[in-house]
């Protein structure tokens, strides 16, 4: 399988194949387009949490807006592993860095 470089951003949930705005946080991975295709599922399973009703449907029970905020916290974990297990050296490194993000990856 061929794998492309591809730039992942986290504040838009896109990927590009080329960087193309230097004020953008990209992480460079390498990978194939299933691979890819995958990371682009995560993303749009992290935005239908976002904009799900369940956390505004009982905004005062905190037991359930806990669940949201873990369900959320899982998906970004997966997206961070995956971009680790494709991200080049530089990128490995960085997530590596990063707070508390060590422990997941």
């Amino acid at each position: 399988m061929e794998r492309y470089t591809y730039y992942v951003t986290m504040e838009t949930g896109q990927i590009h194949r080329e960087p193309f705005d230097d004020q953008v946080k990209y992480y460079e991975v390498l990978a194939s387009e299933p691979e890819i295709h995958e990371i682009e599922r995560l993303f749009e399973e992290l935005h239908n949490t976002e904009y799900s009703p369940d956390a505004y449907t009982s905004p005062l029970n905190e037991r359930k807006t806990q669940e949201h905020r873990d369900k959320q916290q899982l998906i970004l974990d997966k997206i961070f592993v995956a971009i680790y297990e494709l991200g080049t050296e530089p990128t490995k490194e960085e997530i590596r860095s990063m707070n508390g993000l060590d422990q997941r990856v």
